[in-house]
C-alpha cells in the first residue's frame, strides 16, 4: 500500500509534538465546551493551559530554526552529503518480543482485576495492593510498552499489518474489560488516545481509521457512560443521577475549580524524592509505604473523602500544586525530552525510543492525569520494562552494520594509490 502524504495536520504535529499533545484537549474538549455554556472561568483556562502550550512551543519552535539553519547549510556548495543507514534491529526478533510482552501485559491485567486490585470498590475501601498483587502490579502498565513494540515490530517487518491490528484489538478490549471491572473508563480512554497519538506520529496506519476509531468512542460514550453507573449502582457506590454523558466531559469545570484557591499548596503530595522512591523502587521490596494519590489530597482540601479523587486536569493541578514557573519548567522539560526522540522518520525503527515516547504521551502528557502521580507511573512502567529494554539489547539487534560503518570501513582499509614518481 502506497504511503499517504502527509498533511499540513500532521507535519505540524510531527514539528511540534509537545505543543500539540498538549493543545489538543484544550482545542477538541475544553475550550469548545467552556465557551458553548459560557464558562466564566474561561480566561483562566486559557491562562493555564497557555503556559504550558507556551513553554513547550518556545522549546520547539526554537529547535524548529535550528534545524532549518542546518538544512541550509548542508544545502550550501561543497557540503557533505547524508547517506542513509540501515536498520539495526531484527524485526522477526523484535516482533517475537511485541507478542510476548502483549501477552505478559493481557495476562497481567486480567489477574490484577480478578484478583481485586484497582477496582473502584478497593479504592473506596482505601485497599493497598499486597502479596501476589504487589508481584503483579509492575507489569500492569505494560499495554503501552506492548503497543509501542507492536508498532515498531511492523515498522521493522516483523509482522504485517494484519497482525498488528489483531494486537492491537487485543489490547484495546484487555483495556474495556479492566474498566467493565473496575467500573473506572479513564484508564481506557488514556489508552485510545495513546494509540491514535503513536499511529499519528509513526503513520503505520492509515489516517481514515484513526478519525473512524475517534468518531466511534464519540458516538458509544454515552452507552458507555450508562453502562458504567449501572455497573457502579450495582457494586453499591453512589452515582450522581443529574450529570450526563455530556456532563462527565465538562473538564473545563473542574479546571475553573483550581482558580478559587490559586497556585502554591503543599498537602503532603510527593515530593522529587518521595516521586523517586515510589517511581525506582518496587512495591514488594517497599511493602510498608503507603498508597500515594494525589486526588485524594486534593479531594480532601476541597472537603470530600479521603478515598476519592479529584483532578484539576494536569496543567491546572500542577498550577495549583507548584505555581506558574514549574508549571512552564515541567513542559519546557517535556519538549526537550520528546525533542530528544527525533527524528520521526525512522522512531518507529527504534524500538526503545518509541517506548519512551509511548510512555511520555499516555502518562505526564495524557489529558487527565494528575501530577505528580503521573511522573511516579512513568517511572515505574520505565524500571519494569528493564528486561525489555535489555531482550531488545542483546537478541533484538540485528548482526549487520549500518550501511555507512561498512561503506566507511572499507574506504579505511582499501591500500591508498601510490602517487607516480615517488621514490
Amino acid at each position: 500500500m502506497t504511503a499517504q502524504p502527509p498533511s499540513l495536520a500532521l507535519r505540524l504535529f510531527r514539528r511540534f509534538p509537545t505543543t500539540t499533545l498538549v493543545m489538543a484537549p484544550y482545542v477538541l474538549l475544553y475550550l469548545p465546551l467552556a465557551i458553548w455554556n459560557d464558562n466564566p472561568g474561561t480566561d483562566f483556562i486559557i491562562y493555564t493551559g497557555g503556559l504550558a502550550v507556551g513553554a513547550a512551543f518556545v522549546v520547539e519552535f526554537s529547535f524548529a530554526l535550528v534545524v532549518l539553519s542546518e538544512r541550509r547549510s548542508r544545502r550550501a556548495p561543497g557540503a557533505p552529503a547524508t547517506t542513509s543507514t540501515t536498520s539495526i534491529w531484527h524485526g522477526d526478533r523484535v516482533g517475537v518480543v511485541a507478542r510476548a510482552v502483549s501477552v505478559v501485559s493481557i495476562v497481567t491485567n486480567l489477574a490484577f482485576v480478578t484478583l481485586g486490585g484497582t477496582t473502584l470498590t478497593s479504592q473506596v475501601a482505601g485497599v493497598v495492593p499486597s502479596g501476589v498483587l504487589t508481584l503483579l502490579s509492575p507489569f500492569v502498565s505494560w499495554g503501552w510498552v506492548a503497543l509501542a513494540l507492536l508498532f515498531s515490530a511492523h515498522a521493522l517487518g516483523g509482522i504485517d499489518r494484519w497482525t498488528l491490528v489483531r494486537w492491537l484489538v487485543a489490547l484495546v478490549a484487555t483495556q474495556a474489560a479492566v474498566a467493565y471491572v473496575t467500573n473506572i473508563t479513564a484508564r481506557t480512554l488514556v489508552f485510545l488516545v495513546t494509540l491514535a497519538a503513536v499511529a499519528l506520529l509513526t503513520r503505520l496506519l492509515p489516517r481514515s481509521w484513526i478519525l473512524g476509531g475517534v468518531a466511534a468512542v464519540a458516538v458509544v460514550w454515552p452507552t458507555v457512560y450508562q453502562i458504567r453507573n449501572t455497573l457502579r449502582q450495582a457494586n453499591g457506590i453512589a452515582v450522581a443521577e443529574d450529570v450526563s454523558a455530556t456532563d462527565r466531559l465538562r473538564f473545563d469545570e473542574q479546571i475553573v475549580k483550581a482558580e478559587q484557591y490559586g497556585p502554591g499548596h503543599d498537602l503532603g503530595q510527593p515530593d522529587l524524592f518521595s516521586a523517586l522512591r515510589y517511581g525506582l523502587v518496587p512495591r514488594f521490596l517497599d511493602p510498608g509505604r503507603p498508597a500515594v494519590s494525589s486526588g485524594n489530597l486534593v479531594n480532601e482540601f476541597l472537603g470530600g473523602a479521603s478515598f476519592s479523587s479529584w483532578t484539576f486536569m494536569s496543567v491546572a493541578t500542577s498550577w495549583f500544586f507548584w505555581g506558574t514557573i514549574v508549571v512552564v519548567l515541567i513542559y519546557a522539560v517535556h519538549a526537550v525530552v520528546i525533542l530528544g526522540l527525533r527524528p520521526w522518520n525512522d522512531i518507529a525503527r527504534r524500538p526503545a525510543a518509541l517506548i519512551i515516547l509511548t510512555l511520555i504521551i499516555g502518562g505526564p502528557l495524557s489529558w487527565v492525569a494528575t501530577p505528580p502521580d503521573v511522573f511516579i507511573m512513568f517511572l515505574q512502567t520505565t524500571v519494569s520494562a528493564i528486561p525489555v529494554f535489555l531482550v531488545l539489547r542483546l537478541w533484538a539487534r540485528s548482526s549487520r552494520e549500518p550501511r555507512t560503518a561498512r561503506v566507511g570501513k572499507l574506504l579505511r582499509d582499501a591500500p591508498r594509490p601510490v602517487p607516480q614518481g615517488s621514490a
